[in-house]
């Protein structure tokens, strides 16, 4: 390297004293631009400079110019005092990528936890199938903190291989490294740990429990059938996380099942099942639904509602329309967006009665929902809910008049296209465009229309 090469290095790397990683960057950027030849300075101040900035933003230049000659000094400053360098050189190393992993693997050897650590995580992120048998043999005699880093990585390198050790850790006592197995074991989508994974759905950790039913998730159509047997568990959260899990698969062999859980003694096990069938799709559980829309939970009556919406078809009509009488707004306004996606004429006649609804933002979906149906039967009723005091529920209104399309809305429009209010008059004049398009008949915002005569007969 020329002496003025490293005389700029050093010159540029004592800026760096006392400044934060954001404004270190233009710094680093003229760093990388020299390139090559800055290596071997770099390479030095990664291990001997005065200051951890000096180190860590060495340590950045050295990942980003990411030549192999860069990758021992990067290893070594995986021992640094300072965890920004360590921070900064794992991120070098990935970057680097695959001709960093010899050097990994070597220094993985390393008696510190810390090392150890860091080579695992960069070995999960660049290494290959290949790598997974040294995390593997490594990983029932390790530290807790290197053993969560090799079970990451043994889940990102994803060889099945892997498979054995992690079912082995499912069944410790560290419900940290339980979780981080479980995720592994999802990533792996490998069936050998379905029943070592239904298994931890009863772990009084919830994290534990959510990891497994994401797991089985990510495993597949295989897990359906353990995930059924579980809707029969005596523990009520096993039920729970597998309803939610069946939805989530969305595999119809486990619809009869669930149909039978909405009968369930817990509320949370009826609501997730009633979610999964709505997921599911599966109409001909549309009927059971009804007992579940007089359920003394909140939740489960909203659960329900949205899983009929979700089911749809004609099964889905009377359901809907019996929750529009719910005492609770939020299951009302579910109702409401369920029959606007519908579609269905039958709907209009009770659901313009719901323009009265005492709670503002079921009006305003009402308004939506008879605009999207577009049934001339909603007009006067929509008309009439003009008066809201709400300016958003007027402006609902008004530009479900448009969408309806039908001319009788014309001299309302008008009139409210010439309001004060800037929004509304914008409203109207859009709805009152949707009219025209309808029928020719209908004039613009403030031009007059022009009467015929008989003037030249």
């Amino acid at each position: 390297m020329a002496a003025a090469d490293t005389r700029k290095v050093k010159t540029l790397l004592r800026q760096l004293d006392g400044k934060s990683e954001s404004s270190q960057r233009p710094i680093i950027d003229q760093l990388v631009a020299i390139g090559p030849k800055a290596v071997d300075s770099l390479s030095d101040l990664v291990e001997n400079g005065e200051t951890f900035q000096i180190r860590m933003a060495s340590a950045t230049a050295l990942g980003e110019v990411g030549l192999k000659k860069c990758v021992k000094p990067l290893i070594h400053a995986l021992g640094d005092t300072s965890l920004n360098v360590q921070r900064m050189a794992v991120a070098g190393l990935i970057n680097i990528g695959p001709p960093s992993v010899d050097d990994l693997i070597r220094a993985f050897r390393n008696e510190d936890d810390s090392v150890r650590k860091w080579c695992a995580e960069a070995l999960g992120k660049c290494g290959s199938r290949s790598d997974a048998p040294v995390l593997v043999k490594a990983l029932p005699h390790d530290s807790p903190e290197v053993q969560k880093a090799i079970i990451i990585a043994l889940g990102e390198l994803g060889s099945k291989r892997s498979s054995a050790q992690l079912i082995t850790i499912l069944e410790g006592e560290n419900t940290d490294l339980t979780r981080y197995a479980a995720e592994a074991l999802g990533r792996l989508r490998d069936e050998a740990g379905i029943t070592a994974l239904v298994k931890c759905l009863e772990s009084a950790s919830t994290d534990v429990r959510k990891a497994a039913a994401d797991a089985l998730v990510s495993i597949g159509a295989g897990s359906v059938p353990a995930l059924i047997e579980c809707l029969d568990h005596r523990n009520y959260a096993v039920r729970r996380w597998a309803a939610e899990a069946l939805g989530e698969l969305q595999d119809e062999r486990a619809a009869k099942a669930l149909i039978k859980s909405l009968e369930d003694e817990n509320d949370r096990v009826r609501r997730y099942a009633a979610l999964a069938l709505g997921k599911i799709g599966y109409r001909p559980a549309a009927k059971s639904f009804k007992k579940l829309l007089a359920d003394p939970s909140q939740d489960v009556r909203f659960s329900a509602v949205k899983a009929v919406a979700g089911i749809g078809g004609k099964e889905a009509l009377d359901p809907l329309l019996h929750a529009l009488d719910d005492p609770d707004w939020v299951v009302r306004l579910a109702a409401v967006q369920g029959l606007g996606n519908l579609g269905e004429k039958e709907a209009v006649p009770k659901l313009s009665g719901c323009l009265k609804d005492p709670e503002w933002s079921v009006r305003l979906h009402v308004a939506e929902s008879l605009g999207k149906i577009g049934d001339a039967q909603a007009v006067i009723p929509l008309v009439k809910a003009l008066g809201s005091e709400k300016p958003v529920v007027r402006k609902s209104v008004i530009f479900a008049l448009g969408t309806i399309g039908d001319p009788r809305a014309q001299h309302i429009l008008l009139r409210c296209a010439s309001e004060s209010d800037i929004e509304t008059r914008e409203t109207a004049t859009a709805a009152l465009a949707m009219l025209r398009k309808t029928s020719k008949d209908i004039p613009s915002p403030g031009r007059k229309r022009t009467r015929k005569t008989n003037a030249g007969k």
